[in-house]
């Protein structure tokens, strides 16, 4: 047994449960043994930095995403959080439609927040007013939701996202989305998934999406890390970006005396997941230690 290796771990098959609604899944523990894994992975990939870490709660202030954009460019993908602000004494009047089935919601409204649609977007909103004498970097990881119109393998409603993030200037945020890309595509190959790398569109750019297009195809901002997550399905499990002076902008920051840049690396936990059951098989616990030594940040 090689020393990265866990002196155990749980037999039993890893693929995820399906339930009523599509797009969430129910995880066994051989699956979220992989999840553990893939955290220290990155742990030891963001070793060579200084990441402080932050968790992000599922739920952030509406506010937030309309600021950055994300509501003009994507409402569809949006879930926004509905709750009752009545009375006691009307929500008895409306409680017996819970138990007949019928238009219990019809009284809800709108709340201050929605559901995360990204990891990264509460970081952003923090350097807001801030002149960075430095680069800043933070390693996040919370649990996102998008309302995805297909319920392919992979095509997910509720998932983690786990991101390095850096803002600083643009020279300091190119050269760093470049040296992440090439380390986490390395991370990849040695846990045998060949990823391919190709440019691609990038949902995190809010109302300027459409002028970001147009630049990417000279400036390339984002790059995807896409390996098969099922026969014949291959997806974007991890991806490196370039957001340019976006939310720099947005939220006022500067960097160098210009407006700040930022840059992220982005990994899909349950899609990695994915795309190591199909590589490998379903049971974890028969993977070869390279395999597991390569997940858990081991050579």
């Amino acid at each position: 047994m090689t020393p990265n290796r866990p002196a155990a771990l749980p037999a039993g098959d890893a693929t995820p449960i399906p339930t009523d609604a599509a797009g969430v899944f129910l995880h066994p523990a051989p699956f979220e043994a992989v999840v553990g894994l893939l955290r220290q992975g990155i742990d030891a990939l963001a070793s060579v930095e200084d990441f402080p870490k932050v968790a992000i709660p599922p739920v952030v202030a509406r506010s937030l995403v309309e600021r950055a954009g994300y509501v003009q460019a994507f409402p569809q993908l949006l879930g926004t959080v509905h709750s009752f602000a009545g009375t006691p004494a009307e929500w008895k009047a409306l409680s017996p439609l819970a138990v007949q089935g019928g238009d219990w919601h019809s009284a809800q409204r709108l709340s201050d927040l929605v559901l995360l649609p990204a990891a990264c977007y509460p970081v952003y909103a923090g350097l807001a007013g801030k002149e960075l004498a430095e680069p800043a970097r933070f390693a996040v990881e919370g649990q996102c939701f998008r309302q995805e119109a297909t319920s392919e393998i992979g095509r997910l409603r509720s998932f983690r996202m786990v991101e390095l993030v850096t803002a600083g200037t643009e020279q300091h945020c190119l050269a760093w989305r470049g040296t992440w890309l090439e380390r986490v595509a390395g991370w990849l190959e040695r846990m045998s998934l060949k990823p391919e790398i190709e440019v691609a569109d990038d949902p995190f750019f809010g109302p300027a999406r459409r002028i970001f297009q147009a630049a990417q195809r000279v400036q390339e901002l984002k790059y995807e890390l896409r390996v098969p997550v099922a026969d014949g399905l291959v997806q974007a499990i991890a991806s490196a970006n370039f957001h340019k002076d976006h939310f720099g902008e947005v939220f006022g920051f500067t960097s160098g005396g210009a407006t700040g840049n930022t840059a992220c690396t982005a990994f899909g936990i349950e899609r990695i997941v994915l795309a190591l059951l199909h590589a490998h098989g379903p049971r974890p616990a028969e993977w070869p230690d390279s395999v597991i030594s390569a997940i858990s940040g081991g050579n």
